[in-house]
């Protein structure tokens, strides 16, 4: 599915499912996610799960009405681990699959629902899966829920980021460095960090990866967490789109999420680089990296703004250029920003430094208010 070795594969699907497991509460909060997006079409529909992980969709779209699922992942532990779960629950109306259709055919009759959640922008041909998915569901009225990951966020800031000084680990090593981590950051970087294969995906991008496999989306799929919170938060806004053959009744045109915060991105984006360039050895990296992921995923927040977030990366950063002694060879809008910031941490004059006047809300937060350490 990954395109890399079976090992890696497999390594990465204990990095994120060894510790996890199913139970009875999370498994009817998808089957009632899956009863929303799919309505009454869900019933008696042939479903391919691919990509399946532990198996907890495929097991909540036969408690939503499927009748049968075909759960595909190319991990060798995935496939056994819900192989045995089925077995110890007596379940049928799944059949698990080891395997990948970009490398060998997997038969099936002509399926209604293709549930691709969470699992292409792990593809490094995403055309050639798509199209190989699309025949196995051919018929006008079959649905494909397609899941890719947002270009322009401020998650792929940090996980581009995180990943760029921290080489991709394998369980162990990750197990016991991710130790510092929060739990939420912990779980996220399990996910993304130590991912073999990782894409991001504009709108245009999406819409023409779904054109070129013969699909047209006919809605924006409500997303898991907003289903569940109520809202999303603009941190992350995954694509996950409904689509039908082409040519598609009702088809849309696929747009950008909504975000506030792209000249904040430019500030950190050069920060970033800056930090890069002053960290040589690869512990120091990591350590960075990690750090990155616990400010984030720790200043989130339950609302729909991130700017606190956002804000605490930028001193992050700020610290990580201090401890190293990279403050002085900062260039660019970084040295403007670095300089702006010395001047909130010992309130003095401000508006008359470079980046007083950049557009972005972290501009405002330092010309305004005093900062610490």
């Amino acid at each position: 599915m990954y395109l890399v070795s079976p090992t890696l594969t497999n390594d990465y699907a204990n990095t994120m499912f060894r510790r996890e497991r199913m139970h009875d509460g999370w498994l009817d909060i998808c089957a009632s996610y899956l009863q929303h997006t799919f309505g009454d079409s869900l019933q008696g529909a042939k479903v391919i799960d691919y990509g399946c992980g532990r198996g907890d969709w495929a097991l909540a779209f036969l408690r939503a009405g499927a009748k049968h699922v075909l759960a595909v992942d190319a991990a060798i532990d995935n496939v056994r681990r819900l192989h045995d779960y089925c077995q110890q629950h007596e379940i049928d109306g799944i059949d698990i699959v080891h395997g990948d259709l970009l490398s060998q055919n997997i038969a099936s009759d002509n399926l209604d629902i293709v549930w691709l959640y969470r699992v292409l922008h792990h593809i490094s041909r995403p055309s050639a899966l798509l199209q190989a998915l699309r025949h196995l569901a051919p018929g006008k009225t079959a649905q494909f829920y397609i899941y890719g990951y947002d270009a322009g966020s401020l998650r792929q800031f940090t996980v581009d980021t995180a990943r760029q000084l921290y080489p991709r680990p394998n369980e162990d090593a990750f197990r016991l460095e991710s130790v510092p981590l929060t739990r939420d950051a912990r779980r996220r970087a399990r996910n993304d960090l130590t991912a073999p294969h990782i894409d991001w995906y504009n709108a245009m991008e999406f819409a023409e990866l779904l054109s070129g496999a013969g699909l047209e989306p006919v809605a924006h799929a409500p997303g898991l967490d907003a289903f569940i919170q109520g809202h999303c938060n603009q941190e992350f806004q995954p694509h996950q789109a409904l689509c039908r053959s082409v040519p598609a009744e009702g088809a849309i045109l696929w747009s950008e999420p909504a975000r506030s915060y792209t000249d904040d991105l430019a500030v950190l984006s050069a920060m970033a680089r800056e930090v890069n360039f002053v960290l040589t050895d690869q512990p120091t990296r990591m350590q960075a990296a990690l750090g990155l992921m616990n400010t984030h995923f720790t200043h989130l927040g339950s609302g729909i703004s991130c700017s606190t977030a956002i804000f605490e990366l930028f001193l992050y950063l700020l610290h990580v250029l201090d401890v190293h002694g990279g403050l002085e060879q900062a260039e660019g809008l970084a040295y403007d920003f670095v300089e702006l910031a010395e001047a909130a941490l010992s309130d003095t004059a401000r508006a008359h430094l470079a980046a007083a006047s950049h557009p972005s809300k972290l501009a405002q937060t330092l010309c305004n208010n005093t900062i610490r350490l």
